[in-house]
């Protein structure tokens, strides 16, 4: 397969150097299948009016920009600056990336693999995956079909963002999603808490937390799964048909300001307390092993147990 790369395309792309940074310009980019970005730094994604890409790596370090049909690639492959971004968890991070996607553009695929990143770009997406490694990871106003997001231990964070069916994985950082719509949505935290603020979704949502506190504040939801092996699960004003929850050692907590019907609630708490307030179910299975019960407001037509 022909592969066209900078040093041999000058036509395709424009090198523009300063004593700081430098920038590559990519021509022909009206018709965009994947872009793959692979680069050990801070990463920021926005929109322009141009693709460029902008870096602050020495010359001999600076990102390999390869365009091929409808493909482009953005890959820096020094071992050496991967291991530092890998071991290194705290600070800033010294090389930063700056990529502008023209606003036309409609990629299908876009995978990246950063320190940092910082997504903020309007351009619809149908395939999104990123993995920020030990480093927090923001996505600020994005519209994808299909999303997944990693990261080991920095946080991930959605706002303002419709991120469509979506996978996320992380293992001790935190994941917060504010003002974000979904669809069916998984998301596995190992050590971190999980935070969903303002979050709409017709289709089923299913957390997983080892040791951190899952809280909702506001959510628009339908079906909705959560479990904490360690953590507390508190919900307030939840809005939903149908309720699983599963508390190993921590609290469950559901507090609406004003009665909210629910048609099916099945809650276990293994040694945690459980609180209920102003609700009305419908159909309900709640069982606390060694904790208290209080239901508060609470009318249930059907008990299972």
């Amino acid at each position: 397969m022909l592969r066209l790369f900078l040093a041999v395309l000058p036509a395709a792309f424009t090198p523009q150097a300063t004593a700081a940074s430098q920038t590559q310009k990519v021509k022909n980019t009206a018709q965009l299948d994947t872009l793959k970005i692979n680069v050990p730094a801070q990463v920021t994604v926005k929109s322009g009016n141009e693709f460029t890409v902008q870096s602050n790596f020495r010359d001999q370090q600076k990102p390999k920009v390869t365009k091929n049909g409808d493909n482009i690639e953005v890959n820096v492959k020094d071992q050496k600056l991967w291991d530092q971004i890998n071991h290194s968890h705290s600070g800033k991070l010294k090389h930063k990336v700056v990529i502008t996607l023209p606003q036309v553009i409609n990629p299908k695929t876009v995978k990246i693999n950063s320190g940092t990143l910082d997504f903020k770009t309007t351009t619809p997406i149908q395939n999104f995956q990123a993995n920020s490694n030990a480093w927090n990871m923001t996505i600020s106003k994005a519209n994808f079909k299909q999303s997944k997001l990693v990261s080991s231990s920095g946080d991930v964070n959605s706002n303002d963002s419709q991120i469509g069916t979506t996978m996320i994985k992380s293992e001790s950082g935190d994941v917060s999603l504010r003002n974000t719509k979904l669809q069916a949505t998984q998301i596995e935290s190992e050590g971190g808490n999980v935070l969903l603020e303002k979050v709409d979704s017709n289709q089923p949502l299913k957390i997983n937390s080892s040791s951190g506190d899952i809280t909702m504040k506001q959510p628009n939801l339908t079906k909705v799964t959560l479990s904490s092996d360690g953590g507390d699960i508190k919900t307030h004003d939840l809005i939903a048909k149908d309720l699983n929850f599963n508390s190993g050692a921590g609290d469950v907590a559901m507090d609406n300001q004003k009665s909210i019907t629910y048609d099916q609630l099945q809650l276990k708490s293994d040694s945690g307390d459980v609180q209920i307030k102003n609700a009305k179910i419908n159909h309900s299975k709640i069982n606390a092993d060694a904790g208290d019960i209080s239901l508060k407001h609470v009318n249930i037509k059907h008990k299972d147990n």
